[in-house]
């Protein structure tokens, strides 16, 4: 049977609004972040009011377990770190099973490592560089490191991002630092949820959990950089009653230790 050809029109616009609804209703909704205009300053706002306390150049101490991985080997030690917020900072590392492997000093312009086992030395600009050098992991600076672990975000995020951009449930923040260019990821609580170097080389540090009763300070938080990785539990953190006196924060260097300058 023959029909009209505009019947013919208006039944084929009639099944094209159709099917043009219904990938509409099939289409997945864009996240939840995206349609709330004011999430990313919301979230910010949260963050200042609930991280960014103040945080005084203080003297500290802790006692942490690592474990460390990387496609070669995988270790666990534990680390004993002691000093201020802002430099300088000593670090003893030690095997599970008790041996010192290695005493740490970094200040504002060099670090100095010692090797028990060699009874080697090695002077380098940066933990970073002394770090990989006698083959340990350590990403960061340790001013950054102790700051990250105690909670003492104001020394490490400025007060302003650059811009912003929201990646899966997180917003993502880029920051501008005195030393290097920071990506801060937050959770629409205000609630931080990694901190990282964008760099080339640069570094991850994942929050992992807080402490139950200092809702600004890690318990657990995990460092990342290229295949190698290391998850760092605090076991013990304290104030001294007293502040810590020069001679406690030195690094002293026995007789017939063999010395390697490695700084530029």
């Amino acid at each position: 049977m023959l029909q009209h050809p505009q019947v013919i029109a208006v039944a084929v616009l009639a099944f094209a609004v159709g099917v043009l609804a219904f990938v509409a209703g099939c289409t997945p909704k864009p996240p939840a972040l995206l349609l709330e205009p004011r999430t990313a300053e919301t979230a910010w706002s949260r963050f200042q009011e609930a991280f960014l306390q103040d945080c005084p150049t203080e003297d500290f101490s802790l006692r942490a377990s690592v474990n460390y991985s990387s496609p070669e080997r995988h270790s666990r030690f534990i680390i004993s770190m002691w000093g201020r917020t802002d430099f300088p900072i000593r670090l003893d590392v030690q095997a599970g099973v008790g041996a010192m492997l290695a005493h740490w000093r970094e200040d504002q312009d060099e670090w100095l490592g010692y090797i028990p086992s060699t009874q080697e030395a090695f002077i380098a600009d940066t933990v970073k560089e002394g770090a990989r050098i006698t083959g340990l992991f350590m990403p960061m600076r340790l001013n950054t490191l102790n700051q990250l672990l105690l909670g003492c975000w104001q020394a490490i995020i400025p007060t302003h991002y650059e811009s912003v951009e929201i990646v899966g449930n997180t917003l993502e923040y880029s920051l501008l630092t005195e030393s290097s260019p920071l990506i801060l990821a937050l959770a629409p609580s205000g609630q931080p949820v990694t901190v990282r170097n964008p760099e080339p080389g640069g570094w991850i540090a994942r929050i992992e959990q807080w402490e139950d009763n200092v809702s600004f300070q890690p318990r657990r938080i995990s460092l990342h950089q290229e295949d190698q990785s290391a998850v760092i539990r605090i076991q013990r953190l304290e104030s001294p009653t007293t502040p810590w006196m020069d001679k406690d924060l030195r690094l002293d260097i026995p007789p017939g230790t063999t010395i390697w300058t490695m700084s530029q």
